[in-house]
């Protein structure tokens, strides 16, 4: 054989071969998009039902609420070492018979101590009603004696608010006693009417606690039926204090006949909340969309409808119609986070096979709209079949967002059936996506207390409902981009909200020009409740304490690097 001579590549050949190896390498980027990281997170203990997510012992870092067995509720504490979360706290409702359905850690009585309030079915239960129990934290310990059974029983699990602008968590909703929606006040824990309404609450409801007129104080959201019946949302708005009149009706979707649970997002990064509603058009949601409101338009917008992969069709997938009571109840639900940091807010959901039996977690990722349909939202859901790892798990049941190693990208759990006995098995995935991005992350907590707590305990544990974030900045390509969210805004049925936001930035690397932190305000008080930064670094964690919040002439930020510790830098700013 002679010596062949190599042509030179021409222009077209290049550039297809270059768009190749770059397909490759994006193909095997996403490959490796995620890992699973479970055994080295839980050892031989990944199982149970998560339930919530709370700082249980102060320190600073993020702690799992498990209910195994449907009666125990077991802590998961963060470790330095592998395994890094540890059971270390039980609470047991064994001697009581009594099935756990929900879990809220917060702080109840004012102490600056985190406290866990469970909603139960009873022993021998005549109907679905659910008793409500406190157990109260005592330096960083729950003892199964030290707690308070409520007097009343709710029709359907609660919703944790801070209804009075006092910053203790309060509890919400309709209870044996009326059928107008009460309320509870944490602290004294003295029972009286919230609402005076001829609507019915929508069991299962998904009311949330959030600004949504961005005013920095936060409305509330209701989920009802209307006389004749049908799905309906109403914004209670916060004026002044006080939660007078429904300011906003608006109707399900047309022709939806199963409608999820409610959620909201910063969909299209314009500092706004909009109404995200995951809906079927049949009762087998065999024909499956996601909509979204946004407050200043009086329609449904669809943000994904195609449901479609290779010839396979999928859909949500409903609550059991002849579930028991027992059996814990997973209506459809959409979990928000920025997977990708780029500023627009993606979710996880869980799709089942229309032909087949195949149920699994999926990323749907927010993309700029390119149909006709989506237009005024600007933005739409695009579902990422192809995600190694997570496609993995099968017969997923819930999925949702994780900040397991405290660096400020957001990790997946994903809880499937399967392991022994009906329970579930927790599956972690570690988010190693790569990307020129970057982010905020921001707590608030109650300041209550700051320097002066009681036995001198560090007040980071409390699960503050209802704080507001906001920021402005400047993008990469030199225009206004602005963020925001609500913290712990909804608490039932598996809300899995975290005790933080992280927001995402996209690739620019600029201060963030603006921060603005609103707080919930008491009823008659005319001020907003708000703080205001400038020159935050990115890739920084922000803890805000407003302290004293009565008296807010001082406001404190705790500021770090959460990718690269650098220690934290303590922030006074007087407002005027």
């Amino acid at each position: 054989m002679g010596w062949g001579v190599r042509r030179p590549l021409g222009l077209g050949r290049l550039l297809r071969l270059c768009l190749l190896v770059l397909l490759l390498l994006l193909g095997s980027g996403r490959a490796r998009a995620l890992r699973n990281v479970t055994a080295d997170l839980f050892g031989p203990e990944a199982w149970g039902a998560l339930a919530a997510f709370g700082d249980f012992n102060s320190d600073k870092q993020t702690d799992l609420f498990v209910i195994r067995e449907r009666n125990d509720l077991i802590i998961f504490l963060a470790d330095q070492k592998a395994p890094y979360f540890k059971p270390k706290v039980k609470l047991s409702m064994k001697n009581q018979s009594a099935v756990i359905t929900s879990v809220v850690p917060g702080d109840y009585d004012g102490d600056s101590q985190m406290d866990v309030l469970l909603t139960y079915l009873p022993k021998n239960h005549v109907n679905s009603e659910l008793l409500v129990v406190i157990f109260w934290g005592r330096n960083q310990t729950l003892h199964p004696n030290h707690k308070t059974v409520l007097n009343r029983t709710f029709l359907d699990e609660p919703l944790i608010m801070d209804f009075n602008g006092d910053l203790i968590p309060d509890v919400f909703g309709v209870t044996n006693e009326s059928s107008q929606p009460q309320i509870l006040l944490g602290g004294n824990l003295s029972w009286h009417p919230a609402l005076h309404t001829q609507s019915k609450m929508r069991i299962p409801h998904s009311h949330a606690f959030i600004d949504l007129n961005k005013d920095f104080t936060a409305d509330l959201f209701l989920t009802t039926l209307s006389s004749s019946g049908d799905f309906q949302f109403e914004i209670w708005e916060n004026k002044d204090g006080n939660f007078s009149t429904a300011s906003y009706i608006t109707q399900k979707p047309k022709d939806m006949v199963v409608v999820g649970q409610s959620a909201f997002a910063d969909f299209d990064g314009d500092g706004q909340t909009d109404h995200l509603l995951p809906a079927c058009a049949d009762v087998n949601c065999h024909s499956s969309a996601i909509y979204l409101a946004k407050p200043e338009l009086n329609q449904w917008i669809p943000v994904l409808q195609d449901f479609n992969n290779k010839g396979s069709h999928w859909g949500f997938v409903p609550i059991e119609s002849e579930s028991t009571p027992t059996k814990l109840q997973i209506p459809i639900t959409l979990h928000i986070g920025d997977y990708n940091m780029d500023g627009y807010p993606d979710a996880l959901a869980v799709l089942k096979n229309t032909t087949g039996s195949n149920q699994q977690a999926f990323l749907l990722e927010n993309v700029p709209c390119n149909i006709a349909s989506c237009e005024r939202a600007r933005r739409m859901f695009k579902v990422y079949w192809e995600l190694s790892d997570l496609n993995q798990i099968k017969d997923a049941v819930v999925a949702t967002f994780f900040d397991i190693y405290e660096d400020g990208i957001l990790d997946i759990i994903v809880l499937s059936k399967g392991y022994r006995n009906n329970e579930f098995a927790i599956h972690t995935l570690k988010n190693n996506f790569e990307a020129d991005a970057y982010f905020v992350k921001v707590i608030v907590l109650s300041g209550l207390c700051s320097n002066d707590c009681p036995r001198k305990i560090t007040p980071f544990g409390v699960n503050q409902p209802g704080p507001y974030i906001m920021y402005t900045t400047v993008d990469a390509n030199g225009y206004l981009k602005n963020g925001s969210a609500g913290q712990l805004s909804q608490s039932a049925h598996l809300a899995l909200q975290l005790p933080y936001n992280v927001l995402g930035l996209g690739r620019s690397a600029n201060f963030l020009d603006h921060l603005f932190v609103g707080i919930p305000r008491p009823l008659g008080e005319k001020t907003i409740r708000k703080q205001e930064w400038t020159a935050i670094i990115p890739n920084s964690q922000l803890i805000v304490i407003p302290y004293p919040h009565n008296v807010p002439r001082r406001k404190q930020m705790i500021e770090r690097n959460a990718r690269k510790p650098i220690g934290f830098i303590l922030m006074l700013c007087d407002l005027p």
